[in-house]
C-alpha cells in the first residue's frame, strides 16, 4: 500500500485530481510531483516535473514511487501502457486508498489500486492490479475484481461477484450475487445485472442486456 517517499501521478486531468486529494490528505509522501506532456496539468499545487521522456532521470533523483492518475472509460490501453513503462523503468506502484473507504482488514489488494472516498470493500475480496474503485462503490464480501477493471462511482457488487480483466461496470450498476462478468466489457450507467456478462460486449440496461 502506500509507500512513503516521494510520489509521481502519471497523467493529468480529472482522475488525477481525485487521487491528489487523497493522497495530500494522507500526508504520507514527503514530496508528491505529477508527470505529463502539458504544464496546464498542475493541480492542487501540485507541479507537472516532468513528462515520460524524463521518468528514468526522475528515479535516479530520488522519485521512487509512481502511480497511474490516468482515468478510463470503455479502454484501458493507455493505463497498461503506462504500467508497463514504470515497471520496466524500476518504480515501486503503490496502492492509494482514501481515508473516508471502508477497506476490511483480510481484502487483498494488489499493486496500482485505487480506492476512492466512501467506497466499502468487504471481507474475502480481491481487487487486482490498477483497477479503480471509485467514489461510493460497494465490493461486498468474496468479490474479484481483475486488474485495470473500473467499478464507477455507486456501482453496487453483491458477494461473490467476478470482474473479469479491464471491465468498466457504469456508475450506479448493482450486480447480483454470484454473478461473473467477462474481461474487456463495458457495463452502462445504471445497469442492473442479474445474469453473466459474456467478455467483449456492451451491455446495459435493467435487466442488464448484451447490445453489441
Amino acid at each position: 500500500m502506500d509507500a512513503g517517499g516521494r510520489l509521481l501521478l502519471i497523467g493529468g486531468g480529472g482522475h488525477c485530481r481525485s487521487i491528489l486529494d487523497c493522497v495530500l490528505s494522507r500526508g504520507l509522501y514527503e514530496k508528491v510531483g505529477i508527470v505529463d506532456f502539458d504544464q496546464a496539468a498542475s493541480a492542487l499545487g501540485i507541479p507537472v516535473v516532468g513528462t515520460d521522456d524524463d521518468l528514468p532521470h526522475l528515479l535516479n533523483d530520488g522519485w521512487t514511487n509512481a502511480f497511474i492518475s490516468v482515468g478510463s472509460v470503455g479502454s484501458t490501453g493507455l493505463r497498461r501502457k503506462l504500467y508497463k513503462m514504470v515497471k520496466q523503468i524500476g518504480f515501486t506502484i503503490p496502492g492509494i486508498i482514501d481515508p473516508t473507504a471502508a477497506v476490511s482488514r483480510d481484502v487483498i489488494i494488489d499493486e496500482g489500486v485505487f480506492i476512492g472516498k466512501g467506497a466499502i470493500v468487504n471481507t474475502g475480496s480481491r481487487i487486482g492490479t490498477c483497477a479503480i474503485i471509485n467514489t461510493g462503490a460497494i465490493i461486498e464480501h468474496d468479490c474479484e475484481i481483475g486488474a485495470f477493471a473500473h467499478i464507477s462511482p455507486r456501482a453496487t457488487l453483491c458477494g461473490q461477484v467476478n470482474v473479469g480483466d479491464d471491465t468498466h461496470v457504469g456508475a450506479g450498476s448493482v450486480v447480483r450475487q454470484g454473478i461473473k462478468i467477462g474481461a474487456c466489457s463495458l457495463l452502462g450507467v445504471g445497469s442492473v445485472v442479474v445474469k453473466d456478462i459474456p467478455d467483449s460486449v456492451k451491455a446495459y440496461g435493467n435487466p442488464c442486456r448484451v447490445v453489441e
